[in-house]
Formats: C-alpha cells, sequence, structure tokens
C-alpha cells in the first residue's frame, strides 16, 4: 500500500476518510493539499463525531471547526 492511499485531500468525505482508516487500521491519517503538503490531520474521534451530522462532509469542514475549538473546560462552538 503505498503513502498515497492512506492519505486524504480536503474534499475527501468523512464516509472515505473513515473508510481509508479501517482498511489501513489507522486512527490518524494525514491530510494533504494540492501541492501534496501537509495541510492537517483528521483522526477516527473527529470522524465519528462529525458522522452524526453528514457523512459526506468534507474533511476540511472537520478541521476548519476544530481550528476554532476553544481550550480544555471552554465552551464548544463545534455542532458535533
Amino acid at each position: 500500500m503505498s503513502s498515497i492511499d492512506v492519505t486524504l485531500v480536503p474534499t475527501d468525505t468523512l464516509l472515505r476518510a473513515l473508510r481509508v482508516m479501517e482498511r489501513c487500521g489507522a486512527s490518524l491519517l494525514p491530510v494533504v493539499g494540492e501541492a501534496g503538503g501537509l495541510v492537517g490531520l483528521v483522526s477516527r474521534a473527529h470522524v465519528l463525531a462529525a458522522w452524526k451530522v453528514d457523512p459526506l462532509l468534507p474533511v476540511a469542514l472537520v478541521m476548519a471547526a476544530l481550528e476554532g475549538r476553544p481550550k480544555q473546560g471552554s465552551e464548544c462552538p463545534v455542532p458535533w
């Protein structure tokens, strides 16, 4: 399995992310931009939490929601 098989792009859906995680036994996947550089990471916990909203959400939306997440103990603006 090549490294391309275990990376995501921002437009990939949560459904694809979960399928890749299950196929390769990973709980954390890198998300790469058009040039192939790392733009973030997405975890199985984040995917499953956002799954409740819509499994076809792009991973970029989940990453963006988590960037604005307050520190522990604060109210979280993320809807999932």
